[in-house]
This record gives structure tokens, C-alpha cells and sequence, in this order.
């Protein structure tokens, strides 16, 4: 049975945690979904990727710089397992456990061998939210869940620390409002903490008194998200929905103001020396500014849809291969491009122009335009786009109105940009458009909406008689039986056109250019209220007249020349893609996906992810693939879940150096570490060590032993002796080798993929392969 594993595609969350600057301002360190990102501040690349997980691993819950060597990044993972790392080299130099204790607060004096851990708090009251420390460490603020109390917790030395609860009254806070984050001074007895209502609460004398002394500062008019001092607490930095950063002045209560950052603001850090700062987004973005307020760097991951109506990708996932993309939905208004080797986003194309502006109410929804539909011609050359915006005409009318544009981009080959061309309003009068196409062998576009047409537009060149400038326009206009159109499909030369109608699909000789559509034949569903959601041909030339026909709750397939009938399905299909270099078609429908294929043949995996995918695409390797699953093969099958980003399949249990086969960074680095296999697995466990080794050169992992520089190495009785006499001595292959490894005790193994090195997630449930 063969084993899919659930990749994440691409660089991931960005905006789970707060980043964290090196001291000497060259690097920003963000937590990914499963990994550890190193961004220079200079360029905006991703240098390295460090402490990348495999299956046994625990997520990433916080960073921090080693006080006592600022080229070391200590990274505590949920299990109570804190890596230490050379991060400019990408080295695991220690390795510490702590006690599973989510409950407890913990001092770890030393992260050297004889390292000792100290009990600050036990049993605290609640998970900390917002904790944070002075520069001394004396004293630490976090709150509850709920926002209604804060924790200050006084640590001092050689005695039991001191936990002292604020619950939220009429005399400390106005209004009874929450608080939604904290921070504390470095080096003052003050607490910042920003409340519901989007006001700053300053605490202070609050170790002396039974009721500390409060004072308000107040701009924001949402929420505030995030809150922090500067390093020598000089000034206080906060964010919130309004996408503004906003910078006070500690002494003086003045502010400055950094507007339109584009999204809202969640995380922000200050470097050491006060020059820089980093800013998280909502839109899975992150942003390096200058203390003049300045953008320094943009680096972008995934745009998530941060808003409740933009939760998915309506438009689909289209590949523009001029630039090697992946194109989807991103911000409000825009579509993103998503690089296809390493899932990096490369930039944003602005669609509607308008800036993104929060409500005036936490809870009212933002009006946005939202973009729709898109495609692609054959050519590459044209984009269109469909866009909708829901409006209320009045405060006083409930009644919404909708603003409706179908728009055509041309691509400049000079500035490799997308330039508008024509912007048409409610080209389907009040109706939403269901579907887009292109032709594929003609400049010839089509669309379909709910009014009960589908439309042809024609590019009408430029006139010089009456000076008007090349446009798009629509030229005719077909319908059936007044039926609300649905779907379209053109075959594979083009020669017919397919059209549904509710639950009738229509099938359409397509003639040459300005010429009318003749109707051919007309094929219905027994079930009229079961109507049709997608219509696909076949790519392949043997079936080329076969037509994929994915109804609300099950699938039909005809052949529309012979108009025969060939199989039904009882799939709700959420999401289909095919493979223009196979013949497979793969199918989410529930808990599971199709592999299906023209010939009869289907393969089925099980995954509980499965069920919230909402949209796939097949992507042609640009190299040869190493996969030997037939469906994956020759291409890379990516799908997009709400809330989790991209994600792809792949059948690898391991990679080269041992580690799971994650996303590279865009200088193709290695990040796996031959040394902290070496110190992981030093305690008996010699199996890795050995299959490390084996080989009969000097192998990148070994250039970067012996490249290491010495005192970052550890002890040489840590050392697998097998393992150096392997890279001494260059071993001949034979078939048995090939086959058997022999370890240091003697014991043969089987050099075949461990399962322990799975990824996060295994597709394990191959459920049937039947042939119709």
C-alpha cells in the first residue's frame, strides 16, 4: 500500500508569533507551520530554514536569542523541548528537556550540559497570554483567556516568586472593557495593556498598592492587538484593525502614525538598537520599517483571507508559466503570484485599486470589491478578470446592491506587467457571471451567467477613422429554455463547446471566428433539481470526446459524439483538477480523494483534511520527479484549505539527510543538520548515524562536518565509529549493500524509508482501485 504524505507549499505562516530580530540587526526570525524562517533584513530572502519538524515533533511555540552568545537561537517546542542553534550556520548545538509541565513557569539557568532548572511559579492559574518580562527578568505580566484579569508576577531570588491577580472593576478600567494584550516596561514598574475598546492602559505602583494608579492613552478606534516598549522603554509601539502603527512617546504621551500598512497589524518587535521594526499582518505578511516609518522590506507568505466573506479562493488556482506562477486570490482585490518551485510569493496585481479600509464597528463586516473569476488564454497574453462588491445604498436600507465589472488585462512583455485594457459594468445586466473561458485556438472569450446567456466577446482593433481605441466587445448571445447558465468547457482542439443549464447540459458546435454557435445536442439529468456545478473534456486526444460532468451530488460521464452514456458517480465533488501530462483526474469529495481516470481505473485515499479543500491544481515538474506513485508523477498535485494555506502530496518518507522533505529556501540551502543527527542520536541509537554515512564519497552532509569550525563541534567520543571509517574508506557498492545496511552492533537492517520520518500528516488509507 502506497503512503501519500501532506506537504505544506510554500513559506507557510508568518503571522503566528511574534518575529524576533538577531541583536546585530542582520536577520528576522519568524515560526512557520513547521519550522523556523531566517530572513535577511537587507534583501528580504529566506537564507535558511532550521529545526524543520518530522513526524514526532511538537509545533514551534517561541524563540528567543541566547543572552550568553548572540549566535544562538534557543527554539522551545509544545513538548517541553528547547534546540539550541547556530543560526548563521545551521548547527543544533544543544538539545534540552524540560518537564511537560504546561502549568508551571520555569528558570533554566545554563544551556550547557550541567545545565539546572529552577521553578519560578507552579500551578499558574491559567496558560499565559501576552507574557512578557522586563530587561531583568524581575518581573512578568501575561493575562487570561478571557481578558479580565492581569497576572503581574514578581520573580525574585533564592525565594518563592509572588503572583498577584488584577481583576477588571469600574475604579481600574472604564466601562467593565477586556483586555486583548500587555507588555511590560524594561525598566520601569509599568504595565502597558491595550483593552477592547482601543484604549492604552498604563499600570503602575501596582507591587506596593492594593489598587494600582492607572492612566489612558486613546487613538484607536477598534481593538488594540499588539503593544511593545522599546528596548531602553523609551518610547511604546501598538497596532490594531485600523492598519495604522502607531508610536508613543513614553514621557510625553506624543504619537506619530505609520497608515495604509495594508492589513491588520498582530505582532510587533523593536531591534536592539532601535532602528528597525517588524510587523506582522493579518494577510500573512511581514514588513521591516525604519524608525523614520519607512518600508525597508516587504516578505510575503501566502496571502490568507483575513476577512469572513473572503475565506476561500473563488477564483480557482491558475498557472501563468511566463513567470513560472501560481495565481489565486489573495488580498482584498488582488491576485497573488505564488512561485511554483518554492511556493513564494512573488508579488501582488492590484485589480479594483482600492485600498483596504476597517469598519468603524469590531463586529461589522469592511465593504471590499472581491475578485470573482479569472482565467488566462492559450497565449498567455490576455487576463480577465470578474469582480463583485456588495453595497448598501443607505444606513437606513438593509437592501444590498451589487457593483459588478468584468475587466481585460494585457500582458506588457517590456515591463513584464498587466496593463488594463477594458472595464465593462454588469456584463451580465444585474447577474453574477458563473463562468469564464478563452478559446483555446482563437483570441475568442466567452462567459456565462445566471440571466440565462452565455456571451461572446470578440478583441475589436483600433480604429484610427474614429480614434477608438482597441477594445473587447460583446457580439452575440445564446441561451436555452431560459435556464440559468452555470458552467462551460471547450474540447480539446475547440471543435465543440459545452454549456450547462441548471441541470441540462448543452453541447455546442464551435465555428470560426464571427460566425454563430449551432446547438448539437442536449443531455438532461433525471433529477431536474440536481443541477450541474463543472463541466470538464477530457485532455486526453484517445477520449477527447469524453466530458466529465460534475452535478451537486454525483458525477456523470458521457461521450458527446457517440451521445452515449458511460458511468455515473455518487461523488459531491468540492474540488477537480486534471493532469495535462497524465491521464488522471484527482477529485476531493469528502473525506476522500479520486484518483480517476478515463480508462476506467480509480485509486482512493483517505485523509480527514480532505474534506475542507475547496481548490486544487496540477502542477507539470519542471524537472524529472522522483515519485513512483502513478498519479504524482509527472505532476505536482497542490490544494488550498481555508485557514491552512497550500498544500501538496508527495509519497517520500525522508530525504537525503534525514529529515522530512520540506519547502526549500529560495537560495536552495541545506538546513538539515549531519551534527545534530549525530548529537540526537549519539545516546545508542546509531541506526540514523550509519545510514548518514554510508556512502561512498564525500557527500554534502560530510563537507559540512569537516567544514565546521571546531569549537562548535562536539566531542569526538559522541562520534559513531562506523560512520568516520565509512568516510575514510570508500566502500564498494554491491547488490547487497545496496539492499542491507550493517550497523556498529553487528545488526543487519533493511535500507528502505522509516515511517518514524513521516511527515505532520500521512494519507495511510488506500481504499480501493477498482475497475469500472
Amino acid at each position: 500500500m502506497k503512503k501519500l504524505n501532506v506537504r505544506h507549499f510554500g513559506v507557510g505562516s508568518l503571522m503566528k508569533y511574534a518575529p524576533l530580530f538577531s541583536l546585530d540587526t542582520k536577520y528576522v526570525f519568524t515560526i512557520g507551520d513547521s519550522c523556523v524562517h531566517i530572513w535577511s533584513i537587507k534583501t528580504g530572502e529566506c537564507i535558511r530554514q532550521i529545526n524543520q519538524a518530522k513526524a514526532d515533533n511538537s509545533p514551534i511555540v517561541g524563540i528567543c536569542i541566547n543572552p550568553t552568545n548572540r549566535l544562538q537561537l534557543c527554539i522551545g517546542e509544545q513538548n517541553g523541548l528547547i534546540n539550541v542553534w547556530d543560526y548563521e550556520d545551521g548547527i543544533l548545538i544543544h538539545v534540552r528537556i524540560l518537564d511537560k509541565n504546561g502549568h508551571s513557569l520555569r528558570m533554566l539557568k545554563s544551556i550547557r550540559p550541567t545545565h539546572t532548572t529552577s521553578i519560578v511559579q507552579d500551578k499558574l492559574p491559567c496558560i499565559p497570554k501576552h507574557l512578557s518580562f522586563d530587561l531583568k527578568g524581575e518581573l512578568c505580566s501575561f493575562i487570561d483567556d478571557n481578558g479580565t484579569i492581569l497576572y503581574i508576577l514578581q520573580i525574585k531570588a533564592n525565594s518563592q516568586s509572588y503572583l498577584k491577580q488584577h481583576h477588571l472593576k469600574k475604579a481600574n478600567l472604564q466601562l467593565h472593557k477586556k483586555l486583548t494584550c500587555c507588555t511590560t516596561h524594561p525598566t520601569e514598574q509599568c504595565i502597558a495593556t491595550g483593552t477592547q475598546n482601543g484604549q492604552i492602559c498604563l499600570w503602575y505602583n501596582f507591587l506596593d498598592r492594593a489598587e494600582p494608579t492607572i492612566s489612558f492613552l486613546h487613538w484607536h478606534s477598534l481593538p488594540v492587538i499588539c503593544l511593545a516598549f522599546s528596548p531602553e522603554g523609551s518610547y511604546l509601539l501598538s497596532g490594531g484593525h485600523e492598519c495604522v502603527l502607531v508610536k508613543w512617546f513614553y514621557r510625553t504621551s506624543q504619537t506619530t502614525f505609520r497608515p495604509r500598512l495594508g492589513a491588520p497589524l498582530l505582532h510587533i518587535q523593536c531591534s536592539q538598537d532601535q532602528t528597525t521594526y517588524a510587523i506582522t499582518h493579518e494577510d500573512n505578511s511581514l514588513h521591516i520599517i525604519g524608525s523614520n516609518f519607512t518600508i525597508q522590506q516587504t516578505i510575503g507568505g501566502l496571502n490568507n483571507c483575513f476577512l469572513s466573506k473572503q475565506s476561500d479562493v473563488q477564483a480557482g488556482i491558475h498557472i501563468f508559466n511566463r513567470q513560472h506562477a501560481l495565481v489565486m486570490n489573495g488580498k482584498p482585490g488582488h491576485l497573488q503570484f505564488i512561485s511554483t518551485d518554492d511556493g513564494k510569493l512573488l508579488y501582488n496585481l492590484d485589480i479594483v485599486g482600492e485600498n483596504y479600509v476597517s469598519s468603524n464597528e469590531y463586529d461589522e463586516q469592511p465593504i471590499f470589491t472581491d475578485v470573482k473569476r479569472m482565467v488566462f488564454d492559450s497565449t498567455e497574453t490576455w487576463l480577465t478578470t470578474f469582480e463583485e462588491c456588495f453595497i448598501s445604498p443607505n444606513e437606513n436600507n438593509n437592501d444590498l446592491s451589487v457593483e459588478r465589472k468584468l475587466r481585460f488585462w494585457l500582458f506588457n512583455q517590456t515591463n513584464m506587467q498587466f496593463q488594463l485594457n477594458t472595464s465593462i459594468s454588469y456584463p451580465h445586466s444585474q447577474d453574477t457571471i458563473a463562468q469564464i473561458l478563452f478559446h483555446p485556438t482563437q483570441l475568442e472569450f466567452i462567459s456565462i451567467g445566471h440571466d440565462g446567456f452565455f456571451k461572446i466577446w470578440n478583441y475589436i482593433d483600433e480604429n484610427i477613422i474614429t480614434k477608438r481605441a482597441a477594445h473587447w466587445r460583446c457580439v452575440n448571445a445564446y441561451s436555452h429554455r431560459s435556464y440559468s447558465g452555470n458552467s462551460l468547457c471547450y474540447s480539446l482542439d475547440g471543435s465543440l463547446l459545452a454549456c450547462g443549464f441548471d441541470h441540462i447540459l448543452t453541447v455546442w458546435n464551435s465555428p470560426s471566428k464571427n460566425e454563430d454557435y449551432e446547438l448539437l445536442n442536449v443531455y438532461s439529468h433525471f433529477d431536474s433539481t440536481n443541477k450541474i456545478k463543472s463541466l470538464h473534456f477530457s485532455l486526453l486526444n484517445l477520449y477527447k470526446d469524453h466530458i466529465f460532468v460534475c452535478h451537486e451530488s454525483c458525477v456523470n460521464i458521457w461521450n458527446v459524439t457517440k451521445h452515449v452514456f458511460i458511468q455515473t458517480y455518487n461523488w459531491n465533488v468540492q474540488a477537480i483538477t486534471m493532469d495535462p501530462k497524465s491521464k488522471f483526474i484527482a477529485i476531493f469529495e469528502k473525506n476522500y480523494l479520486h484518483f480517476f481516470s478515463f480508462d476506467g481505473k480509480i485509486q482512493t485515499k483517505k485523509n480527514p483534511l480532505f474534506k475542507r479543500v475547496t481548490a486544487c491544481r496540477y502542477i507539470p515538474y519542471s524537472q524529472q520527479s522522483t515519485s513512483s506513485y502513478p498519479p504524482i508523477k509527472h505532476s505536482k498535485l497542490v490544494f488550498y484549505i481555508p485557514g491552512q494555506g497550500l498544500k501538496c502530496l508527495d509519497d517520500h518518507s525522508i530525504d537525503e539527510n534525514g529529515k522530512s522533505a520540506l519547502i526549500k529556501s529560495s537560495l536552495n540551502q541545506e538546513t538539515a543538520s549531519t551534527i545534530a543527527a549525530i548529537i540526537q542520536n549519539s545516546r545508542g541509537e546509531k541506526r540514523e548515524i550509519t545510514k548518514l554515512f554510508y556512502q561512498g564519497q564525500i557527500t554534502n552532509d560530510n563537507e559540512q562536518l569537516l567544514s565546521t569550525p571546531a569549537y562548535l563541534l562536539p566531542s569526538i567520543d559522541l562520534y559513531c565509529t562506523a560512520a568516520l571509517k565509512r568516510m575514510l574508506i570508500p566502500v564498494q557498492k554491491t547488490q547487497q549493500h545496496e539492499k542491507m545496511i550493517t550497523t556498529s552492533d553487528g545488526e543487519e537492517i533493511e535500507n528502505g524509508t522509516d515511517d518514524d520520518h513521516l511527515s505532520t500528516m500521512s494519507v495511510d488509507e488506500d481504499i480501493e482501485q477498482l475497475e469500472t
